[in-house]
């Protein structure tokens, strides 16, 4: 008898009987048990993307540990590979087989991807990746210009990173609406309503939260908790790869010659065309057409407007090691975006 006979039978109404029977599961199951390969199976970084650093393959008859399932189709297992970097793969579940329960826990059981919410409908599923991304990178003192209350922004000097760099606020992907992936609605509504303290912690190595610390100033505003939820599931299957990838592509910008320009224009006012044309220099003829400079008006200078964001378009599989002058040559071209802002400095003017 199938599903839905089954559901009439039972008195349930048509519409709720569709919804339940086609209700997709939430995206990760947390398990603690032994796996034994089978087979030498590739061990990928992201299912969605097909990333695989390093190469590495799992060694049959070897036993590794399990940290999880993703429940959307049950198709893959997430081990602990320790020779790997990062150490968290997926490996097919036709790989080998489950032995039992781990006699361990992982040392940090607490960074591994949360348990289900009460409310586990999925409410988007996970779009085919199309490629085509907006990295999204903030001048924090005008930011903070126009947040003055945020804590990231009462405690910034003008010795800090984010004083004299561009910091990360996101990496989106496109098209614009493409976004909160897999999710149970719960989570999607406890994003837009806030506060984002009390979305479910994300899988970070120490070393990629220390640097996001520095380089995405926000995260003290728990920012980075809001971008995974909704951009980062729609980017990859895994937060650390979605912000080791961030910051990669932040820092080849911030150590180019465009990085050069905004530093040593510090308090005055350059014109979107000057930056724009520094990306053709950093990265090639036709780069800063892809860039978009968006200004804020002084909160205290009525006429003064200030640099606040670049929106830069990219195009491409994107990986660690993948050069941002090759993005950007496939992003989608984009309008100047304001004339003319200043490159504000730290502290509130």
């Amino acid at each position: 008898m199938s599903n839905l006979k089954k559901c009439l039978l039972l008195g349930l109404s048509l519409c709720f009987c569709l919804a339940l029977w086609s209700r997709p599961a939430y995206a990760f199951i947390k398990l603690n048990e032994q796996f034994l390969a089978g087979e030498a199976c590739v061990a990928l970084q992201s299912i969605r993307k097909g990333t695989n650093p390093g190469n590495i393959q799992i060694t049959p008859q070897q036993i590794y540990q399990v940290l999880g399932k993703n429940r959307a189709d049950e198709s893959h297992y997430l081990l602990k590979i320790e020779e790997a970097q990062p150490s968290r793969r997926w490996v097919s579940v036709e790989c080998g087989q489950l032995l039992g329960t781990f006699s361990e826990l992982p040392a940090d059981e607490d960074l591994v991807a949360p348990a289900p919410p009460t409310n586990e409908d999925l409410v988007v599923p996970a779009p085919p990746a199309n490629e085509d991304y907006l990295l999204a990178l903030s001048w924090q003192p005008s930011f903070c210009e126009t947040k003055p209350s945020k804590p990231e922004c009462q405690s910034q000097t003008a010795q800090r990173f984010d004083a004299t760099n561009l910091v990360l606020h996101g990496l989106w992907p496109q098209p614009r609406g493409n976004d909160y992936c897999n999710l149970s609605q719960d989570i999607i509504d406890l994003d837009k309503n806030g506060p984002w303290s009390e979305l479910p912690p994300i899988n970070l190595s120490e070393e990629t939260r220390q640097e996001l610390a520095i380089k995405m100033p926000g995260m003290t505003s728990d920012l980075h908790l809001h971008e995974w939820y909704k951009h980062g599931t729609c980017y990859s299957d895994s937060p650390e790869e979605y912000y080791q990838e961030s910051l990669a592509l932040l820092d080849q910008v911030n150590n180019s010659v465009v990085g050069d320009l905004l530093e040593n224009n510090i308090g005055k006012f350059l014109s979107s065309d000057t930056i724009r044309n520094q990306f053709d220099q950093a990265f090639s003829d036709g780069a800063g057409s892809k860039v978009q400079v968006r200004c804020k008006e002084d909160i205290d200078e009525d006429q003064n407007d200030m640099v606040v964001e670049l929106f830069i378009n990219l195009k491409g599989n994107i990986e660690l090691d993948t050069p941002i002058e090759i993005l950007l040559e496939k992003g989608k071209t984009v309008s100047a975006g304001c004339s003319l802002g200043e490159i504000d400095p730290a502290g509130f003017n």
